[in-house]
């Protein structure tokens, strides 16, 4: 009776792991790993209830469950690992909105077509309420274009910056990016370039889940970054928090 709860719960997981993919996919435009994990633990669970019913399984019964063990040990070494860098990550985002800097950096989120998704306009409204109070500072948005979007983001984010009163000479264009580092190190060049002066304190505008990363990257870039948490839409977190576990270990080996 009690397997027959456990693998009732199971194929419930499958299903919502494979929904999720499917709907946030959808809603978000595109895919990376916090999108398609949900899909693949799903059909992995799919995948092993078929087999039990093989005749495959049924002639080496004890070897496919000891094989079963070794992978949900490495899954909960796995999942405590992803539940402490989660909560440091998460923890960290302190929001510093008073402090002064030389210019704002807004990190680019995603257009459908060519306005900001619900994530990129949160970050933009963070920004608008910076900028109110520190009407001195440059804004640098920065972000190239992806698949499904007609202009760059960075295009996609001036345009909603100054239908929202921001004056266009206040904002520099950085469009060639594609990633959180190379946000940081073109959005240095941009500044440097055009102002004609080092940049040093930057305000990153993004969100809480992606704040310990950007920061790094930024330090990593010669900058001397704080950060305003913008919003995330509590139905995106598992998908964005699993994306950014795997994109940190990603951005400490590879970007430099």
């Amino acid at each position: 009776m009690k397997n027959k709860y456990l693998y009732t719960l199971l194929y419930i997981l499958a299903a919502v792991g494979i929904m999720d993919t499917i709907i946030i996919a959808k809603r978000s435009g595109g895919m990376d790993m916090g999108i398609l994990l949900p899909a693949i633990g799903g059909t992995c669970i799919i995948l092993w209830a078929l087999l039990k019913k093989t005749g495959l399984y049924k002639r080496r019964p004890q070897f496919y469950n000891k094989l079963i063990k070794v992978f949900a040990g490495l899954f909960t070494i796995w999942l405590v690992s992803f539940i402490i860098i989660t909560a440091v990550i998460i923890t960290s985002a302190m929001s510093d909105k008073d402090k002064q800097v030389d210019s704002i950096i807004v990190l680019g989120a995603g257009l459908k077509g060519e306005t900001p998704t619900l994530v990129l306009k949160n970050r933009l409204d963070y920004t608008l309420d910076y900028y109110k109070n520190n009407p001195d500072v440059k804004i640098i948005v920065s972000g190239g274009q992806g698949i499904g979007e007609t202009i760059t983001e960075a295009e996609g984010m001036k345009r909603y910056l100054v239908k929202h009163n921001v004056p266009e000479n206040v904002i520099l264009k950085e469009e060639k990016s594609t990633s959180t580092y190379e946000n940081m190190v073109y959005s240095k060049k941009i500044y440097e370039n055009t102002i004609g002066k080092p940049l040093d304190k930057v305000m990153i505008i993004t969100n809480d889940f992606h704040m310990f990363r950007a920061k790094i990257l930024a330090k990593r870039a010669g900058l001397k970054p704080y950060g305003i948490s913008s919003g995330t839409p509590w139905y995106i977190y598992p998908n964005v928090c699993l994306r950014e576990y795997f994109a940190l270990f990603k951005s400490l080996i590879l970007d430099r």
